[in-house]
């Protein structure tokens, strides 16, 4: 009896600390993790499900050489962003995205990317 009462007890405590530890992502945007591209995009365009702070964005070759950005990480916390992108010849690449949620947990993620022509 005292089992079942501490295995009520843990579930009831993960069953409502779940949403307090689930966080966002990206849930869309112009350019889709393993994408392969006809022509460079010249600006990468993207959704979060909540707000967040972005925190950073970087670009790199898949050898991992920086590609210099123009990116200024806004003051206040939205869902939706715009990147401008330097011109892109051909190649592979990986974009890295850091942001904050409200509560300051920080979130990463990266979007890989070819250009073909």
């Amino acid at each position: 009896m005292k089992i079942s009462r501490a295995f009520k007890a843990l579930a009831m405590t993960i069953l409502f600390s779940a949403p307090a530890v689930a966080h966002t992502t990206i849930v869309a945007s112009n350019i889709e993790k393993g994408a392969e591209l006809a022509a460079a995009p010249t600006v990468f365009e993207f959704s979060f499900g909540a707000k967040v702070g972005l925190a950073a964005i970087e670009l790199e070759t898949l050898s991992g050489d920086a590609v210099q950005l123009d990116f200024e990480p806004p003051r206040q916390m939205r869902k939706d962003f715009k990147v401008s992108l330097p011109h892109l010849q051909a190649g592979s690449f990986v974009l890295k995205w850091r942001a904050v949620a409200k509560d300051g947990h920080v979130m990463r993620g990266e979007i890989d990317f070819t250009v073909i022509g």
